[in-house]
């Protein structure tokens, strides 16, 4: 069949969802879409025709997606990987997914995978897919032919095209697939290692694939965390931060004749800086009275601020942000930076050194090890690497030695023991701390780490963050202090992504220093 000139005009008219719908052949339709909407066109229309698709406003009224300012922002400044620091409900996520949902019943053969941080939410997103197609009208309906349309996935099998969301924690969740649109968000909830799944993810995009990443913040710490610090420096992500205020449903109407005086430091700073009115301070400071310090985690004020005041952090977090401007480089670094040294061994004092053992496979966990002055806490030397075990135990009976035949305090959970036999038995190693035994009664070369020894341990090291944040000079156990997080169980572990070898190998240092660990060497053979 030809198509005439009447039909496709020569200049581009913008598309229209309803004369797609109404009554044209097939091979036109076909023609008209790959016009616009071909694999190799840039998708700029999708923004402008958000519009034609129905949501459900704060109230629960039906109403047509007219972008609001957030959204607006977004759409000017995005390019084809996006990575988004938000506050909550700016409707970002439902953005994404109007866009993503137009280039899959406009372009054959696209796939778009969303990706949520928990079962709740991916299903919360799905209603929201399936009311755009829904209220597209029954010819578009029917013109899209959709095949599976089930709680996971809407399959448009004219098009060949498929619109799927699914969950984080489902290991497979882009298997076997090539995903053309892929949305993650929510990325700093996800459970599990988030920077695993998302490189499984990515590996499914092809170059020309189309990748947005958007969260709240939790924490100075993890995936989410690392991605935009890189964007921020200049990775294949564009950022886009958007503070509270830029929803105008965020405020609270004023009283006639109600004051606001005495104005806070942090309100005066925001109305200077950013001239919120009145309303606006007024639905700040109710919702830092209902939601405490959790605002600060849900309704982002600045980018840097946002993570360190999300989370649950284990340490104190301003503290750590402060040493972190100060520390200096090591004085010296061996083994392509597995080993740093700021203090080097003096005579007649005594050293610890603490060690978290891993299997050490490349791509996995790090082995660590941390060097203190027995007397006064102060970091000496560190090791973290991924070393085999047997070349870790060489190592660190090797520094043990250098800082005067240092105490030895190595964690004997798993891996540990291998390092521990080494040293004894291959090494010949002496100072080797010993924990006392309730069940056999006796006492165990190497710290245990249990339900009770692990709590006590990071409350000592946390007392001496407090206390004495200068004995620290290592910027890369800083950094893992600071994404050191309590979990929605209460457990003490490292922020999904982030790794906590060093906080547990200083931990077992300092708790061995405050156990006496410096009157042991009397009774040592050497």
């Amino acid at each position: 069949m030809t198509v005439r000139s009447s039909t496709i005009p020569n200049e581009d008219p913008k598309p229209d969802l309803k004369y797609l719908a109404n009554g044209l052949h097939d091979r036109i339709r076909a023609v008209w879409i790959d016009r616009f909407f071909g694999h190799k066109a840039e998708v700029e229309q999708l923004d402008g025709w958000v519009s034609v698709l129905r949501i459900r406003d704060r109230h629960g009224k039906l109403i047509y997606l007219n972008a609001n300012s957030a959204q607006q922002l977004y759409a000017k400044g995005r390019r084809a990987r996006n990575i988004v620091l938000k506050p909550r409900q700016v409707g970002m996520t439902t953005y994404v997914a109007a866009r993503f949902f137009l280039s899959t019943i406009l372009r054959p053969g696209t796939v778009t995978l969303q990706v949520a941080h928990s079962q709740e939410a991916a299903q919360q997103i799905f209603r929201i897919v399936q009311r755009f197609f829904i209220h597209l009208g029954p010819k578009m309906r029917r013109w899209l032919a959709p095949g599976i349309v089930n709680v996971r996935e809407l399959a448009f099998n004219r098009l060949d095209s498929r619109y799927l969301v699914d969950t984080a924690g489902n290991r497979n969740v882009s298997r076997g697939l090539t995903v053309h649109n892929l949305h993650a968000s929510e990325v700093a909830m996800w459970p599990g290692d988030p920077q695993e799944t998302m490189a499984s993810l990515l590996a499914a995009v092809p170059p020309d694939g189309r990748v947005d990443i958007e969260s709240t913040p939790n924490g100075a710490g993890g995936y989410f965390y690392s991605e935009w610090q890189r964007a921020r420096s200049g990775s294949e992500y564009q950022p886009h931060f958007f503070p509270w205020w830029i929803e105008s449903a965020y405020r609270v109407p004023s009283v006639i004749g109600e004051t606001l005086e005495p104005f806070t430091d942090a309100e005066k700073g925001l109305v200077t800086k950013h001239s919120l009115r009145k309303e606006q301070i007024l639905y700040r400071r109710q919702l830092f009275a209902r939601l405490g310090k959790r605002a600060a985690q849900e309704f982002a004020e600045n980018e840097t601020e946002c993570f360190l005041r999300s989370g649950r952090p284990v340490f104190d977090v301003d503290l750590l942000e402060a040493r972190l401007q100060q520390v200096k480089e090591a004085s010296r670094s061996e083994f392509n930076g597995g080993l740093q040294v700021w203090l080097e061994p003096q005579q007649n004092r005594h050293f610890i050194l603490g060690a978290d053992v891993a299997e050490g496979l490349s791509g996995g966990d790090y082995s660590a090890a941390e060097v203190i002055d027995a007397e006064t806490g102060l970091q000496c030397a560190e090791i973290q690497a991924q070393w085999p075990v047997q070349h870790f135990a060489e190592r660190v009976a090797e520094l043990g030695c250098r800082y005067n035949q240092a105490l030895l305090a190595v964690e004997r959970n798993n891996h540990g023991h291998a390092v521990l036999n080494v040293l004894q038995h291959q090494l010949g190693y002496k100072p080797i701390y010993r924990h006392w035994d309730d069940s056999d009664r006796v006492m165990k070369v190497g710290w245990p780490t249990t339900l009770k020894t692990k709590p006590q341990a990071i409350s000592i090291l946390a007392n001496m963050i407090r206390t004495a944040i200068s004995a620290f000079a290592s910027r890369r156990f800083l950094e893992e202090c600071r994404s050191y997080q309590f979990g929605e169980d209460g457990e003490m572990a490292a922020h999904g992504g982030s790794h906590d070898d060093l906080v547990i190998a200083m931990a077992i240092a300092q708790a061995v220093r405050a156990k006496g660990g410096a009157l042991q060497f009397a009774s040592l053979v050497r």
